[in-house]
């Protein structure tokens, strides 16, 4: 099921499944994404007691074995959804239609930290618009003039050093901070790959910092305090607003 989740369109995610062509007759198959169900289109199905198509009995059977689609796409892991526990807890709440008021008690944040968790999905979900349609204009690129390869990324400095101190990207999840006292390259390295997930000339609230250093890392304490102590943020004197320096 992952390769076909992947696979799939943005179309296809919402719906829950996908049309193919069955090679060896050419039949129209209905494929539910999230299991190995499949519906002939042109074939008469009986649900309870009603005849439907294929296309109906896919939708229907989404429904009643597998229920929404958005908690299904949700449950998938963090390598194909990109997403944190954290996030995913943030994402069902708010689309189950809770308040602000009430998703901040619920999962023991403020409000503002509600509003900027919504904020920051948006602008995720803006950028990826961005990149689905330059990897769209980059296939339809290779198809003209048959010149795009697929290959990996060089590997440079920067690339090597992420990929050894963090698990994952995006999100940005680091694997330790545990380097002792000593102020060496990896610290500083990590120190401004975390400070890069802060908007320059804005200022945040302890609450606001703590919840993005949270997503990154358990001891987010420790983080927050080298990010001063290093020189990568400033904040009051009564802790209440931090700056990107």
């Amino acid at each position: 099921m992952k390769n076909k989740i992947e696979n799939a369109s943005i179309a296809d995610l919402k719906n829950g499944f996908i049309l193919t062509e069955r090679f060896i007759d050419k039949a129209k198959i209905y494929t539910c994404l999230f299991c190995h169900v499949q519906y002939d289109a042109d074939d008469i199905y009986q649900f309870k007691k009603l005849l439907v198509n294929g296309k109906k009995a896919i939708k229907m059977h989404i429904r009643e074995s597998h229920g929404e689609v958005f908690d299904n796409l949700l449950s998938q892991d963090k390598a194909q959804t990109g997403l944190t526990d954290t996030q995913k807890d943030f994402l069902v709440n708010y689309y189950s239609g809770m308040p602000d008021k009430e998703i901040a008690e619920k999962m023991n944040i403020s409000a503002s930290t509600v509003r900027y968790q919504r904020y920051n999905f948006r602008e995720k979900a803006k950028r990826a618009k961005m990149i689905l349609a330059l990897a769209e204009l980059l296939e339809e690129q290779e198809e003209k003039l048959n010149i795009w390869a697929k290959q990996e990324k060089p590997a440079d400095e920067n690339s090597t050093m992420l990929e050894t101190l963090f698990d994952s990207i995006e999100p940005l999840v680091l694997k330790t901070f545990d380097f002792g006292k000593k102020k060496d390259e990896r610290r500083n390295f990590i120190l401004k790959t975390i400070v890069s997930r802060f908007e320059k000339d804005r200022k945040y609230t302890n609450k606001e910092v703590d919840a993005i250093l949270k997503e990154i890392y358990h001891d987010y304490a420790t983080i927050r305090r080298h990010l001063i102590e290093d020189g990568f943020m400033e904040r009051t004197s009564d802790n209440r607003e931090y700056w990107m320096k």
